[in-house]
């Protein structure tokens, strides 16, 4: 099997169905305003419980799903979080109230999940010496949908609407699930009853040297790009106070932090696999808080525009260090279970934060949130600087 035509399938796919999420999640605060909600703190409060919802159901399905991978397959899960996603985003375009934006995100975090399933085919498929290099490409076409939806996303809800944007976002995301269903190949055999007995589970999965302190990485990632969520598209229309460019700047400056996190998780990822993870980790830690607390100042675009960037940058160099040092201690029958279970723990990160940081914005304002990160990025340099040890990865040539 020729892992690298999966792999490119793969990332194409993941791009494609980012930037179909992204095309309009990025402006829920201003589609629960067009729902009815008209003050800005309740609409990052509302905003934050639908952003949420999503993140819990996901937390609650995803180990389900990582125990039907390893049982059933990698790329079948791919293809049913493809289209899972396309349908909740088309749900939602039809959504009148908040009740009903609620359930369809409810829906959406319990079918969807692509990166999760896009990260363990690769991984299942990738050699060990390249997983650093693959899983932050992978990490990168996040960033790259994250970069392109919004900006384009933008421009589409400006002009015709944010019910739009739902429904040309439900169309990428199945143009990418026809890319995985068509594109990738896995050479998955299912396990008979006496291996399935002795595949690790997630008990020990979560014993494992070095898993549980990148879950935390993970977990942590999650809740510093979630907290802030509700807010943030708040704080750009403070400062722009133009609402007839709003959408198009808020995803541009969504746009450029993606980038630099795209560019930050190829490069820090294949860095990582030569020089060590556990560095990589705790100086974009110490960055992500700097930028943070950026955030707090910043009351000019192209300042918001310089911290974002430094932010997306930041962050995204924590992702491929953290997934690359899960796969280098899991057993390779239980790829499916333990990414399952690291995204179910970490995508709490997820259902938390946009509730936190939407009553935290209500409650002390709307920058309040940026502070609190910067905290909790701290900490974990400090948890990684302690607690996780590695060998340096081998710099074996590559074919």
């Amino acid at each position: 099997m020729n892992w690298k035509s999966t792999f490119v399938f793969s990332f194409l796919a993941q791009s494609l169905g980012i930037v179909g999420f992204a095309f309009c999640t990025p402006f829920l605060p201003f589609f629960v305003g067009e729902l009815g909600v008209t003050d800005a703190g309740a609409q990052a409060f509302w905003a934050g419980v639908a952003l949420s919802s999503a993140g819990f159901t996901f937390a609650l399905f995803a180990p389900v799903w990582g125990i039907l991978a390893d049982r059933y397959g990698r790329k079948i899960m791919v293809c049913r979080a493809m289209f899972g996603g396309a349908l909740a985003l088309l749900l939602m375009s039809f959504a009148r109230t908040i009740p009903q934006l609620v359930l369809f995100r409810i829906f959406q975090g319990a079918f969807s999940g692509t990166l999760a399933a896009s990260i363990a085919l690769v991984a299942s498929v990738v050699p060990q010496r390249r997983s650093g290099l693959t899983l932050g490409m992978m990490q990168a076409a996040v960033f790259i949908g994250n970069a392109v939806g919004p900006f384009f996303g933008g421009l589409a809800a400006d002009a015709f609407g944010y019910r739009v944007s739902f429904r040309i976002g439900a169309l990428m995301t199945a143009l990418g699930g026809l890319l995985v269903y068509f594109g990738t190949r896995e050479d998955f055999t299912p396990r008979t009853p006496e291996e399935s007995a002795e595949t690790p589970g997630f008990g020990k999965i979560l014993l494992l040297p070095g898993f549980l302190i990148s879950v935390t990485v993970l977990f942590s990632v999650r809740l510093s790009n979630s907290i802030a969520n509700p807010s943030f598209p708040l704080i750009v229309k403070a400062i722009v106070r133009s609402l007839r460019s709003l959408n198009s700047v808020t995803g541009s400056v969504i746009a450029a932090s993606a980038v630099a996190a795209a560019i930050s998780a190829a490069v820090l990822g294949h860095v990582g696999d030569r020089l060590g993870r556990r560095h990589i980790l705790i100086g974009c830690c110490v960055g992500a808080c700097i930028a943070s607390i950026g955030h707090f100042f910043a009351y000019s675009l192209p300042t918001l525009f310089a911290v974002r960037i430094l932010f997306g940058f930041a962050v995204a160099g924590m992702l491929p260090a953290a997934n690359a040092t899960i796969h280098a201690v899991v057993d390779p029958r239980s790829i499916g279970r333990a990414y399952g279970l690291a995204t179910s723990l970490s995508m709490l990160g997820s259902a938390v934060g946009p509730t936190v940081g939407g009553y935290l914005a209500m409650a002390a304002g709307l920058r309040i949130p940026f502070l609190v990160t910067g905290t909790a990025q701290m900490a974990l340099a400090l948890l990684v600087f302690f607690f996780l040890h590695e060998r340096k990865p081998s710099a074996a040539p590559s074919r």
